[in-house]
């Protein structure tokens, strides 16, 4: 096979990408819950995409069909992912793996505009020290997660603005457009480093009079903009869910699970100490983030004027905000807190440029093999060392995310067991009901489509929409669907289950859903137990009951 000269020079050059994509697929095998070294992501909000990405390649449309409140590009990754393999989150793995390199590759190129390129890749080597640092990045395959590169892209743009006068070309307009659009039909309170940074810069063109740019930041950042959202309103205008799409994903969002009822400067402010609190709770972070803010600020080795330094702080301090905003100190879920790393990594960039030169490293074509293998070997094992998740894989068999039995028979977790059973006990795709959690991985296993419009519980209290609950009951009342999926306390039989005191109806630590009591009645009427299967989630001992329906 003859290849051509330029082509040969191309991959000589961009060797180096080879090599992050090698460090990503070897990286995320070990931590994410999507490789095949785990026995299944047993995330309940992983699954709960995965269901509605494989109903939207069935034709039942999130919003309209079925009620979830996340963005619709997280559906449409998961149905494609659906595709690849249709029951487990295997096909989750590959854009795990892009976020990763595509994380990489941004940092390099951050590293790359203030060192020479060998050092750059060194640098970038160490990024998943903090995309994949628990509990904040816990089984994988968050939101959060997959706009890593995303964030990092926003604040490689801000640092190439101020290394040139703020003349930004338009191509990268084009792409924080497109990123903006992306972000919004995701998850949109990601988005306060973007308004900041967009408000910032139209700003600061008003100012100086800089007409040519500010034309070129609205038109080009509007195309991005449209690329990425107009084919959705499309999409939603053609199947009539565009109101569906309005009303789930905005208000509903915006007031079911809005926990804070202050005020809007009260909930700013409370955003502020649940960031601060995060900064301090932990050396590392404390050390990359609050001293390498500080050092950030007080040197001129990243930001070359007053205004990117301000700008960068502003941008940090409002993605905070967004992200935390509504909800009170102790109430934050982890993997929210994700979103800041982006911003605590590009101290560590920094210091490491700045070692290097201070301590004048060299490296060349003699050791760059030998370094940059070195680099990688010390970034896994510093990975490893602030994320433990290897410990519930197959390397370990029979742990207790599989099982509490103490026996050296290779044992499944209930997700496998119980998908194996409906299936082979069904004539044709089984009909599910997952009551009272969150999604808990059966609909994935059985190959079940969610047959009703709240198809899981959600993390909303009863008294605020009880039409959750009442319709799930409906739905056994009626002996709707052939399976009947929930889960207890270990221990706890499923008509003396009442549900924590002062949980207020909702589910708690551990995915268990507030109490099946008032249920047992009627669903052990029409339902029978095929079995049940024990095993831990989230520090908490849960029993998993499969109930089949009396024909």
């Amino acid at each position: 096979m003859i290849v051509s000269p330029k082509i040969k020079l191309w991959l000589s050059t961009h060797s180096y990408l080879l090599f992050f994509l090698l460090i990503s697929i070897w990286f995320m095998g070990f931590v994410s819950y999507t490789s095949p070294l785990f026995y299944f992501d047993y995330s309940p909000d992983n699954n709960c995409f995965f269901t509605v990405g494989k109903a939207l390649m069935h034709g039942v449309l999130p919003y309209r069909d079925v009620f979830e409140q996340k963005g619709p590009y997280v559906y449409l990754m998961h149905g494609i992912a659906y595709l690849m393999s249709s029951r487990s989150l295997l096909g989750m793995l590959p854009f795990e793996t892009l976020s990763s390199f595509l994380s990489m590759y941004i940092v390099y190129k951050i590293a790359r505009m203030f060192t020479f390129h060998l050092a750059a890749c060194a640098i970038a080597i160490f990024i998943p020290v903090f995309q994949l640092f628990h509990p904040y990045y816990n089984y994988g395959d968050t939101v959060e997660s997959l706009l890593f590169p995303a964030m990092l892209a926003l604040i490689y743009t801000l640092l190439k603005g101020d290394q040139n006068r703020f003349t930004i070309p338009r191509r990268l307009w084009c792409l924080q457009g497109f990123l903006v659009g992306l972000t919004f039909f995701m998850k949109y309170t990601l988005l306060g480093g973007w308004i900041i940074f967009y408000l910032a810069m139209f700003g600061y063109y008003f100012k100086h009079k800089s007409w040519q740019e500010m034309k070129k930041l609205v038109s080009w950042s509007l195309l991005g903009f449209l690329i990425a959202t107009l084919p959705w309103l499309i999409f939603f205008i053609a199947t009539h869910s565009l109101t569906a799409f309005f009303h789930v994903y905005f208000y509903e969002n915006m007031h079911i699970y809005m926990l804070s009822d202050n005020s809007i400067f009260a909930k700013f402010i409370e955003s502020l100490t649940i960031y601060s609190s995060f900064l301090r709770q932990d050396p590392l972070i404390f050390v990359c983030g609050f001293v390498g803010y500080v050092y950030l600020l007080f040197t001129k080795s990243a930001f070359k004027t007053t205004w990117g330094k301000m700008l960068f702080v502003m941008m940090m301090v409002v993605n905070a905000a967004f992200i935390v905003y509504g909800y009170h100190p102790g109430q934050v879920y982890q993997y929210y807190e994700l979103a800041f790393f982006p911003y605590l990594a590009i101290p560590s960039v920094f210091a490491f440029v700045n070692a290097i030169q201070k301590f004048k490293v060299t490296i060349n074509e003699r050791n760059e093999s030998v370094v940059l293998l070195s680099c990688a070997l010390l970034s896994f094992f510093l990975v490893l060392g602030v994320n433990d998740n290897i410990l519930n894989s197959k390397i370990f068999p029979n742990n207790s995310s599989v099982t509490l039995n103490q026996t050296n028979k290779p044992q499944q977790p209930a997700q496998i067991e119980f998908g194996n059973l409906m299936r082979s006990q069904s004539k044709g795709r089984p009909t599910l009901l997952n009551y009272g959690s969150i999604d808990m991985g059966f609909y994935t296993t059985s190959g079940a489509l969610p047959s009703t419009y709240y198809f899981q519980n959600y993390n909303i209290a009863y008294d605020k929409a009880p039409q959750i609950l009442n319709s799930q009951f409906d739905v056994i009342k009626k002996s709707r669907v052939q399976w009947v999926v929930l889960n207890t306390p270990a221990g706890k039989q499923i008509n003396k289950w009442r549900g924590y005191p002062g949980a207020k109806g909702k589910i708690t630590s551990g995915n268990i859903n507030p109490g099946t009591k008032k249920i047992a009645k009627v669903l052990l009427k029409n339902y029978r137990i095929v079995t049940n299967h024990t095993q831990t989630f989230e520090g908490a001992n849960v029993t998993y009951w499969l109930l089949k329906r009396r024909d």
